[in-house]
This record gives C-alpha cells, sequence and structure tokens, in this order.
C-alpha cells in the first residue's frame, strides 16, 4: 500500500507509515469502504442551529417588509389615500403587519436560540471570507524575491514520490 501522505510503499498489514507515521489502518478502511463508526448527531443542537438561522432570515425579512410597507403606506398618505388606490392599502396594511410579526418573532426566537446555544457551548459555522487576488499576488512576489534555503538532510526533508 502507498502512503498517501508521502507516497512510500509500505507492507499490507503495517498500520502505520514506516516513513512518515500516517495511520494506513483509516486509509485501508476507507478504501475498501468500511466506516470506523457512525456518525452521532446531536438532535438538540441540529435543532437549536435551524432555529437559529430560521429566525435570523424571518427578522431580515420582517425588516425588509415592514420598511417596505411604511415607506409606500408614507407615500400614499402624501396622496391622500386616493379611493382608486385602497386595495393597494389595504395589501400594504396587511404587508405591514406580517412584516411587524415576522420581526418580532425572529427577534425572539434568534435570542433565545442564540443564548441557548451560547449556554450549550455550541457556535455556529463563521464564514470564512475570499481573501483579495490582489493580496495574494503581493504574498506570493514577497514570498519569491526571499532567498529561498534548501535542506539536504535525506531525514528531515521528505523525498518526492518518484524518488
Amino acid at each position: 500500500m502507498f502512503c498517501p501522505s508521502c507516497g512510500s510503499n509500505n507492507v499490507e498489514d503495517v498500520k502505520f507509515c514506516t516513513r512518515c507515521g500516517t495511520n494506513l489502518d483509516v486509509v485501508s478502511n476507507a478504501l475498501r469502504g468500511r466506516t470506523t463508526g457512525a456518525l452521532e448527531t446531536d438532535e438538540r443542537t441540529v435543532t437549536l442551529l435551524k432555529d437559529y438561522y430560521r429566525s435570523r432570515r424571518m427578522l431580515f425579512i420582517g425588516a425588509a417588509a415592514s420598511i417596505i410597507s411604511l415607506f409606500k403606506l408614507a407615500l400614499l398618505l402624501v396622496l391622500g389615500f386616493p379611493d382608486k388606490l385602497m386595495p393597494l392599502t389595504v395589501l400594504l396594511f396587511g404587508l405591514l403587519l406580517f412584516g411587524l410579526f415576522a420581526l418580532i418573532w425572529g427577534i425572539t426566537k434568534w435570542n433565545n436560540s442564540s443564548s441557548e446555544m451560547k449556554a450549550l457551548g455550541v457556535s455556529p459555522t463563521k464564514r470564512r471570507g475570499v481573501a483579495d487576488p490582489r493580496s495574494q499576488l503581493r504574498l506570493q512576489s514577497r514570498h519569491s524575491s526571499a532567498a529561498v534555503v534548501s535542506n539536504t538532510d535525506p531525514i528531515a526533508a521528505p523525498a518526492s514520490v518518484t524518488e
């Protein structure tokens, strides 16, 4: 069996790579399709995370609906609520009620789920920002201009797969 880390050829019954120490038992089980154990999901954590993200989304939807309906109702107020636009006025009042309900529900559920997750020690995953490609190019140019020191010790530097 070839080691996925260093590429050295090992005997089939060896559990660890003789060169780099990678656990080959896990690799051989994965190649054979065996699993080491079932993943356990904590249903309470899953429910809390769903509530957290659902309530956050409802908070933003409620805020947007409330702002839009208030803006449109203010325009209708300036126009003096014409009789032709009464169905639109009723629709905008309904949108305002929905927006306020969603906003209050979202704030309440988001607060409850985030405080319960904090008490359990669970945190929602943070999004990793994509780095600016220009800054990566600057970093690469700095590294390429620096003097490269090569290590010729065969024990300290792992050999390539072709060696």
